[in-house]
């Protein structure tokens, strides 16, 4: 009995579905003796008993998803010829893949209904990525971070000036202050950026994300001060858009950091410090910001971001607050896209609602139809729960993207053996499955960011920073053997992370090599410091950019054993994974974790999940030569599409496959 919901013989079309799609669902049963077999297709509070036919050797059944997007579940139930119930469904902890036997109804699996007119822009799906922490990343030497201090200061904020660019962070309260306070800056700047753009253009980046560069009072920026000001420690309106500017000269994009969620309370939307000239809803019920706000206690109780006081929650289907940050003639977003933006990256996405969301996308898809939105979201998206609600974001009217944190703790867990090459294929597989076509060539793949401790420093160190003081991660030593170790797996994971469908995203200086804790350790300053790091990122990066299969091309997943993954991505007859243009090109990316050498034999012929039969026909018919490996030259046979090779120790090679 076997229904594999990732091979078409059983789902098809396999994958997220259009709305109002039919597919074909079956199961294929051996030495059963029954009645009936039942397709249970549950929508909500809704659940639908299809009666299966034999088709063809196996029980099949035709179900047309709603012409709502959502995601549905389904399992099959069996009336035995004796009159009892068996059920199959997904193997416990999956949505997807090869399911079992239950003798009680069982976990369903995921069937993701979106949008029908869902697309998502062409270059997001193309883009090599790189996220900057502004105050961090570089400095130009100008005047303007003494300008923007002194800015600061005179509104009564506590600002630490770094007197050297490799002094540690501040981790701890100033002297005469009773808490910590993010107040310590280094200098970063837009001229900073600026001038590292031949750099970035160099590494085959394409598209900067930048954390929060509005006023603020702290160098992270995201409680808002001013949503329509550049922080003046960074620069001017003027600078960034001479930023923007430049920046598209040389192939690249900006997305900007939307915090939209709350403001900080030292602003001018509330103004609790008398800080700016505004009426703030602190100040006044008169203020024009007051509705804003909820306000249990005027003014001392009001909502706050996760019970900080310093971060007043707004109401985001406020009109007043929709009026001046999304719909509004010279809106906060329609102000920034004008300046030169490429799109929003929305800080905590779950704590917006939805429809909020929506109206963003309308809004910023109306100025220019390739602007992009990207959504902070920690879990699945596809199947996210805030607040009581299913989400709805990642079904094709609302996000173009989400981060993929899931990614990013998948691979760790790999590479440090808390997982093997099993469960880390069928992570992948669920993804490329339950997610949007769309989204899944979107999405935001990231190692590291300024919310979780760099990806050597991990793997390295092999340690879980949440279990260690600020204090305890402030003096804690990356040995050299540690360094060593985390630089061979993170070499690994990169090759993972840019041999997958979606957005690769380099937070800045780990192609340096960079290692750090949590915040603030994670936000350490931008220096060169493992150059043979940053000329492998650099060739992943321009690989991936000058590939078509690398970017938009169908993938495979293999494992051999648990220490062994691969991916093979490929555009054949002229056309990628979403029938457009493209030139042909097959890559298999193999990443051996354990510490001895492997032997891994690759069948391309072999019927694997994700690969339709009608590609499957293509490679029996297609002539292979030779592989050549990327990154040391080696070349290898192929005997009748079988391609056998041998991987080092923590190891990985990028194969480029030749056929005639």
């Amino acid at each position: 009995m076997i229904h594999d919901s990732a091979q078409e013989r059983f789902r098809s079309p396999t994958g997220a579905l259009p709305c109002n799609t039919t597919v074909r669902l079956a199961l294929a049963l051996k030495d059963v003796y029954l009645q009936t077999v039942y397709l249970v297709v549950i929508n909500g509070q809704d659940t639908q008993t299809i009666e299966m036919r034999l088709q063809e050797g196996v029980w099949a059944a035709d179900y047309t998803v709603p012409s709502e997007p959502g995601v549905l579940w389904y399992w099959f139930c069996i009336k035995l010829g004796d009159g009892a119930k068996i059920y199959y469904g997904a193997r416990s902890g999956q949505t997807c893949g090869v399911g079992m036997t239950y003798w009680n109804e069982p976990p369903a699996f995921q069937l993701t209904v979106h949008d029908e007119a869902f697309t998502t822009p062409n270059w997001l799906k193309c883009a090599n990525m790189y996220q900057i922490f502004p105050d961090r990343f570089k400095r130009r030497d100008d005047g303007t971070f003494e300008r923007g201090i002194a800015f600061h200061r005179k509104k009564g904020r506590d600002v630490y000036v770094h007197e050297s660019w490799d002094e540690p962070p501040v981790y701890t309260a100033l002297p005469d202050k009773e808490y910590y306070q993010p107040c310590d800056y280094y200098g970063g700047n837009l001229g900073g950026i600026l001038d590292a753009l031949g750099y970035l253009r160099d590494m085959g980046i394409t598209v900067l994300y930048l954390n929060p560069v509005v006023e603020a009072a702290s160098n992270h920026r995201y409680n808002t001060g001013d949503y329509k000001n550049i922080d003046p420690v960074l620069g001017t309106a003027e600078q960034f858009e001479e930023l923007a500017k430049a920046a598209r000269q040389h192939g690249i994009r900006l997305i900007l950091d939307g915090v939209f969620s709350h403001t900080g309370d030292d602003s001018i939307y509330f103004n609790k410090y008398g800080s700016y000239d505004s009426l703030g809803a602190y100040q006044s019920q008169e203020s024009p910001f007051y509705h804003w706000y909820q306000f249990d206690e005027y003014p001392e109780k009001y909502k706050s971001w996760w019970g900080f006081t310093t971060l007043p929650e707004v109401q985001e289907t406020q009109q007043d607050w929709i009026d001046y940050v999304i719909e509004g003639e010279e809106s906060v977003m329609d102000t920034w896209l004008a300046r030169g933006a490429a799109g929003y990256r929305l800080d905590v996405a779950d704590e917006l609602p939805d429809e909020t969301i929506e109206r963003m996308r309308s809004e910023i898809k109306h100025i220019a139809q390739d602007n992009a939105l990207i959504g902070e979201v920690w879990e699945d998206a596809t199947t996210k729960q805030s607040y009581g609600k299913a989400r709805r974001y990642a079904l094709g009217r609302g996000l173009d993207s989400v981060m993929n944190y899931p990614l990013t703790n998948a691979i760790i867990d790999f590479l440090l053996g808390r997982q093997g090459a099993r469960g880390l294929k069928q992570f992948l597989v669920s993804q490329h499955e339950n997610y949007p076509k769309e989204m899944y060539y979107a999405l935001m793949n990231l190692l590291s960011s300024h919310d979780i401790a760099r990806i050597r420093t991990i793997l390295g160190t092999r340690i879980d920073p949440h279990c260690l003081t600020r204090e305890q991660q402030a003096h804690f030593v990356v040995s050299e053997d540690q360094d060593e170790a985390g630089a061979k797996l993170q070499k690994m994971a990169a090759a993972i992370q840019f041999s997958l469908p979606g957005t690769p995203c380099i937070y800045y200086g780990d192609e340096m090599g960079l290692n750090g804790l949590l915040d603030p350790f994670n936000r350490g300053t931008f220096r060169e410091k493992d150059k043979a790091m940053q000329e492998y990122y650099k060739q992943l990066s321009n690989l991936r950019q000058k590939t078509d299969a690398l970017k938009t091309g169908h993938c495979v997943f293999y494992r051999q054993g648990e220490d062994v993954i691969g991916i093979l991505r490929f555009c054949v007859d002229g056309k990628d994974a979403f029938e457009n243009v493209a030139e042909d090109g097959m890559y298999l990316t193999l990443v051996n974790r354990c510490e001895e050498r492997r032997a891994v034999a690759v069948d391309l012929f072999a019927q694997e999940q994700l690969m339709d039969m009608k590609m499957q026909e293509t490679f029996r018919e297609l002539e292979f030569k030779t592989v050549s490996c990327l990154l040391d030259g080696e070349e290898y046979e192929i005997n009748e599409g079988m391609i056998s090779l041998e991987l080092a120790p923590r190891s990985m090679k990028i194969l480029e496959i030749n056929w005639i």
